[in-house]
């Protein structure tokens, strides 16, 4: 590490997408309901991590998240679904982007999601927040 080079942790993350996705299963489409997005504690995962580079002013992530839908899990579990189907969706978000003024981040960047039984060939994009 270099003074201008900041290696960091993750510790936390916790966002919301209120109003879901569109799912297409089984040749219908059914609405997720929100999606709630946080860091993955699976022990046998990696960290999340990043890394501030002040000369370039650019800073890059490596987010593992877990990804839940709690309306679409009870309306499966109430159906008597395998649990397989109604288990969280595992991605990893690899973002980068620039570093603002006011030190905080513009971070973008794909996603990859890790296989599941509903969500077979799922490609998603980080955005940069508000």
């Amino acid at each position: 590490m270099t003074p201008n080079r900041i290696l960091f942790r993750v510790a936390a993350l916790n966002a919301t997408v209120p109003e879901g996705i569109p799912i297409h299963w089984m040749g219908k489409e059914i609405a997720s309901g929100p999606l709630t997005i946080e860091l993955d504690d699976d022990p046998t995962g990696e960290e999340s991590r990043g890394e501030l580079d002040y000369v370039q002013r650019r800073a890059q992530a490596e987010f593992h998240v877990r990804i839940q839908m709690s309306e679409l899990t009870d309306l499966l579990s109430a159906l008597g679904v395998d649990p397989q189907l109604t288990r969280p969706v595992r991605a990893v978000v690899r973002s980068e982007g620039q570093i603002l003024d006011d030190h905080s981040f513009a971070l973008t960047g794909p996603c990859e999601v890790q296989a599941h039984e509903v969500f077979g060939g799922t490609e998603a994009t980080m955005l940069p927040g508000q």
